[in-house]
């Protein structure tokens, strides 16, 4: 079951403390398993890779 498909809105916290949004591109898996999300930025638009725990629904 994918809890972030593509279009989802997710947050994160940054190593300032600041909160930074963007929108799940895509998903995958790693070889241990691991959920990876594509996230495009929205401040940047620039397009970002991390774990899905990491990341909030927003």
């Amino acid at each position: 079951m994918n809890n972030f498909p593509a279009g989802t809105r997710v947050a994160y916290w940054n190593g300032a403390g600041e909160m930074v949004y963007g929108t799940v591109q895509r998903s995958g898996r790693s070889r241990d398993g691991t959920m990876l999300l594509e996230i495009r930025l929205e401040t940047s638009g620039q397009a970002i890779t991390l774990p899905s725990a990491s990341v909030t629904k927003v």
